[in-house]
């Protein structure tokens, strides 16, 4: 990860690798190149992890590929005789791959509408409620895990509050309820009612603080400070008490943040390092 930018790195069968970038164009800029795939092997040799891996390594012609604009969201998620699940309903960021999230919630509420409507029953309501919650839930995990993050997504000290508070609280939300009752938790959409709304707020606080703090770090140059020699390991998310810990851990991480960015609004702007420059990336996380 770097300023702006998040990579990732697939292994596949028979020696190839998948590799690609997500990144946020106002904040960031591929390296100059004779291709998109030359372009894209300049930014992850530039990365320790990335010269490590592919330093040696040779691109398949042809089989690079550039996508933009790719999250959407459908104003109309059903109507009389149809219905969008998944993918087709809406599209967000593959960070934390909630496409897979969104498929199965809309995919177990949609198959409950249709064997409902197959049995005689009157699903107007249903279909009134998934219309209108549908753009509630998508905007809530927008605004909530995604808008702005790659403003500190290169900072592994904010990161790894991110990823402690994010994926502890999805467990906390939503895994749990599912492991305990999936019939029913997945009929529920997320971010419903009165708890659905004030996790979301709690969410939504914490991810605009820390894109706060992000942007002061990198104004003043503080900005992946302690990323070098960065290695950190979990044993796991799992849906038990555990979860509170990793909880924690995140929560006082982001405070020793705030601390932090106390002493950062007495410090002057710096100079920031070119945006495709990644060194201000973890070697490791």
């Amino acid at each position: 990860m770097g300023y702006g930018w998040w990579c990732w790195i697939i292994p596949l069968r028979g020696g190839d690798v998948s590799a690609g970038i997500v990144y946020d164009s106002r904040i960031f800029t591929l390296p100059e190149g004779p291709s998109i795939g030359e372009r894209l092997h300049a930014h992850i040799l530039n990365h320790p992890v990335g010269r490590e891996i592919f330093a040696d390594a040779h691109i398949i012609e042809g089989d690079v590929h550039a996508l933009s604009m790719l999250p959407y969201q459908s104003e109309k998620v059903c109507g009389d005789g149809w219905a969008t699940v998944g993918d087709a309903a809406g599209f967000l960021d593959p960070l934390y791959s909630p496409g897979l999230d969104m498929c199965s919630y809309t995919s177990y509420y949609v198959a409950d509408l249709v064997t409902r409507h197959l049995a005689g029953e009157d699903v107007t309501p249903q279909l009134r409620l998934y219309n209108e919650h549908y753009p509630v839930m998508y905007r809530y995990w927008f605004e909530g895990l995604y808008k702005d993050k790659y403003y500190y997504m290169g900072d592994a000290e904010l990161m790894s509050a991110a990823l402690l508070l994010d994926v502890g609280l999805y467990y906390l939300g939503l895994v749990i309820p599912a492991y305990k009752n999936p019939e029913a938790a997945l009929l529920d959409l997320p971010f419903q009612g009165r708890p659905g709304r004030i996790t979301a707020t709690l969410v939504k606080f914490y991810q605009r603080r820390l894109v706060a703090l992000g942007k002061r770090r990198w104004a003043t140059g503080y900005y992946g400070k302690h990323n070098a020699g960065w290695r950190e390991l979990y044993v796991g998310f799992s849906p038990d008490p555990s979860l509170w810990k990793l909880v924690r851990k995140g929560l006082f991480r982001w405070w020793k943040a705030e601390l932090t960015n106390l002493r950062l609004m007495c410090v002057p702007s710096a100079a920031a390092p070119a945006t495709t420059d990644s060194a201000a990336a973890p070697a490791e996380a």
